[in-house]
This record gives structure tokens, C-alpha cells and sequence, in this order.
């Protein structure tokens, strides 16, 4: 393994990253160095020690570990391992430097960080959003978390913002992102979800309204053009064509407008039709298929001709609704036409029913399958007059307050992902 070339460098530290679970790797400010960072901002600086068949990694503490008289301790391991049986020299170093750094690194990391959070004071902000997510349902080894993560910024300037994402045993849900987002806007915080990601930027409003919310801005590092979030300084997406760029712009800040004027939290929510978008149960439902995995219709982003999505509609009655599961082209399978499908897809589609069926099905609650989908109906009438407003909309809440006692939820056993 060469380890004397930044390449070479930084292909080591990915595979490292990948071993232990982390976000990214970036080049560190020092040369030499390069950074390894996982989602909650915890980060490790790696660089081979001369003759290069040594490697040292250090933990990344924050400056205000510093000032209370932590030191960052770094640890030294072989760069040439044995490999195991059918194993390059590459792929050992990897495994051998994960394991070090999972048994003699990141406690001591974690027990700063703890230590700091004990005695810090929360920032309002992410008090505000944690209160707002605890009530989102409890699974298995899975919930949400929340972090302060550097965000970079145009012209390379880096600034930390409060993240948040639904945290699975394979990374953070994609289906999961709308509803934390919706979750947070109505708590009175602006988000920022990146095109194609998990995480949602989020931060308080600004005290005034500026010209224009969202601008392009050259890619900082990198070709192409940034559509950037001014509020919470997080970049939406990259584009190749500035021309191309400035429109989506100019139409998200329209989008951005319109609901400011609504007085909306959410002018389009996937996997919700546009008139149960403010229907706190029809939400309800769209939530428990979302953290459970399911994925709602309407992200850009999401190739629905390979993912199913699920859109909820409204009933005959006020308080009934209907869900839907779509897969593109129409034309591979539609309502009152699947003798027309391949068997493979009856089969998926039964299979999607089936789950949508089990998940949604509860106290209060019947849920009926039809050959266009499900159809959920709130059982007692009489409780009608108490779950519906004046306008029909249902109240319901995800769950009680007195279940809401986890700062992040239920997530993966190990580091604890809320740390900020």
C-alpha cells in the first residue's frame, strides 16, 4: 500500500470510513492529513508516520474541549498487517486500523464529548427541534438524531448548523427526510433538505425577510454552481449549467414565497395528495410508512420506476383516506388493470399491500384492502366530533407525551449520535 501520495491517502482513509460507519473523508488543513467524518461531526484526523509503515489517528475535539484542559490523544497502529486469507494488503490495513480505532480511539472521544454535553447548555434551537421530534414513533434500533455539523459555504467559508436525521441500521433514511423537515417548519424552524440526502439543515428564522431566500453561487472545491439555502447556509443541490441553476432558483424562491404568503409550513409534502397536506392524521399515517421504511411519492430524486412510492388520498368520507402504491412507468401496473402486469409485479404489489396493511393497522383504526389500494377508516363515529376541527381535519397525535422520554429516539447501539 502506498501511502506516500495523497491518493493514496485518502483511498485508505475511505476505506476506513466505510469500515467504521462514517460520512465522508475530506483533505485536512495540514498536508499529509486527511479527515474522517461521521454524521453527528465527530471527526479523526489520520496520516502515516515516516517511513510510512506507521499510521497515526488523533480525535478531533472542539475548541471548547480545549479551553477545559482535554487533549486530544492519538493512538499509532501498524500500516502493514497480516492479511487473513483471500484479503489485500489494502482491504487488512483498513479492518486493522477500524478496530483500533473502535477500541482505543473513540471512547475516549465519546467520554469528552459526553462530558461536554453535561455541562454545556443546550442552544434553544436544537431544544426546539428535539421537542418537536420526540413525537415521531419508536422502532427498533432505529429514531431520529440531531447534531451541530459544519456546513460549507460559499467561497469555502465552513459554519456549523444543526442537522437532523432519521438514523437506520444502514444509514440515514431518504423516505424519512420530508416528514423531519415538515416536523421541524412547524415548530417554527427553516430547513434545508440536499437533493438526494437523509439530513435536514435546520435553524431559527431570520429577524428579516431577505430579497431572496435561495442563490447560486460557484461551487466551492469542485465545477458546477451551488443553489444555497441564505438561512441555514447549506447547499440544496449542484448544477452544470449556471443558466439552469439561476431558474430552479428563481422558481424554489416563488415556491418559497407562496407559502410564506399561505402561512403554510408545507406548500408540498411527498406521499401526501396536496389537499391532507394540514390533516394531522392523514400526516400521521404518511409518517408511519415513512420511518418505516416505505418510500413517499414525490421526491425528485427517487427513480420510482425501481422504488415503489405510497400516496395517500382523501376517502368518501372525512374520515376515511386511501393509500395508493405507485411504480412507474403507469403503465406497469394500474387500478382495475393488474391481470394486464407481469407476475413479478402482482406479486410486489401484493407483497407492498400486505406491509402497508400490517403497519397502518391499530386501535381506532380499520384498515380494508381494495384493488387500488388500502382504504384506513377511523372505527368510532362518536369520536369523530373530537378528532375532526371544523374543516374535518383530524387531530391525532403520533403518540402519547408521556412516551416521549428518549432525547433521540431508539437508535443502533454505539456512539451516541446527538452529540453537538
Amino acid at each position: 500500500m502506498d501511502l506516500s501520495t495523497p491518493a493514496g491517502l485518502e483511498s485508505l482513509a475511505r476505506d476506513v470510513a466505510e469500515q467504521l460507519g462514517a460520512h465522508r473523508t475530506e483533505q485536512d488543513g495540514n498536508p499529509g492529513w486527511v479527515r474522517i467524518i461521521y454524521a453527528d461531526g465527530r471527526t479523526l484526523a489520520l496520516a502515516p508516520n515516516r517511513p510510512r509503515t506507521r499510521l497515526t489517528i488523533i480525535p478531533v475535539l472542539p475548541d471548547r474541549a480545549a479551553e477545559r484542559g482535554f487533549e486530544a490523544k492519538p493512538i499509532t497502529v501498524t500500516a502493514e498487517p497480516r492479511p487473513r486469507p483471500s484479503e489485500t494488503q489494502a482491504k487488512a490495513t483498513a479492518r486493522h486500523t477500524a478496530d483500533h480505532i473502535r477500541r482505543r480511539l473513540l471512547p475516549q472521544q465519546n467520554a469528552v464529548l459526553a462530558w461536554l454535553r453535561e455541562r454545556d447548555p443546550e442552544p434553544a434551537t436544537l431544544q426546539r427541534a428535539k421537542a418537536a421530534l420526540s413525537v415521531l414513533p419508536d422502532r427498533p434500533r432505529e429514531g431520529w438524531a440531531v447534531a451541530d455539523l459544519p456546513v460549507r459555504r460559499p467561497l469555502g467559508l465552513v459554519e456549523r448548523c444543526p442537522v437532523a436525521w432519521w438514523h437506520t441500521p444502514t444509514g440515514e433514511s431518504r423516505a424519512a427526510a420530508p416528514f423531519l423537515a415538515d416536523a421541524l417548519r412547524r415548530a417554527g424552524l427553516v430547513t434545508t433538505e440536499p437533493h438526494g440526502s437523509g439530513y435536514v439543515f435546520f435553524a431559527e428564522p431570520p429577524a428579516e425577510q431577505t430579497d431572496a431566500r435561495f442563490h447560486v453561487r460557484p461551487a466551492f472545491g469542485r465545477d458546477g454552481w451551488d443553489l444555497v439555502d441564505q438561512f441555514t447556509g447549506a447547499c440544496v443541490h449542484t448544477y452544470d449549467d449556471p443558466q439552469w441553476a439561476q431558474g430552479i432558483a428563481e422558481s424554489v424562491n416563488r415556491e418559497e414565497d407562496a407559502a410564506r404568503r399561505a402561512g403554510v409550513p408545507s406548500l408540498d409534502l411527498p406521499g401526501l395528495s396536496d389537499e391532507l397536506i394540514e390533516t394531522a392524521q392523514a400526516r400521521a399515517l404518511a409518517v408511519e410508512l415513512a420511518t418505516a421504511g416505505h418510500m413517499p411519492y414525490g421526491l425528485v430524486d427517487v427513480d420510482y420506476a425501481q422504488t415503489a412510492g405510497f400516496l395517500i388520498y382523501p376517502g368518501p368520507q372525512p374520515w376515511v383516506v386511501r393509500v395508493a402504491r405507485l411504480l412507474e412507468p403507469w403503465g406497469t401496473l394500474r387500478s382495475g388493470a393488474r391481470c394486464e402486469a407481469p407476475k413479478r409485479e402482482v406479486e410486489r404489489y401484493d407483497q407492498d399491500m400486505e406491509a402497508y396493511t400490517r403497519l397502518l393497522h391499530g386501535p381506532g383504526r380499520t384498515v380494508t384492502v381494495r384493488p387500488d389500494g388500502i382504504q384506513v377508516t377511523v372505527e368510532d363515529p362518536s369520536a369523530r366530533a373530537t378528532c375532526m376541527d371544523d374543516d374535518h381535519q383530524f387531530r391525532g397525535a403520533l403518540r402519547d407525551e408521556g412516551d416521549c422520554t428518549s432525547e433521540v429516539g431508539t437508535i443502533t447501539p454505539g456512539p451516541d449520535p446527538s452529540w453537538h
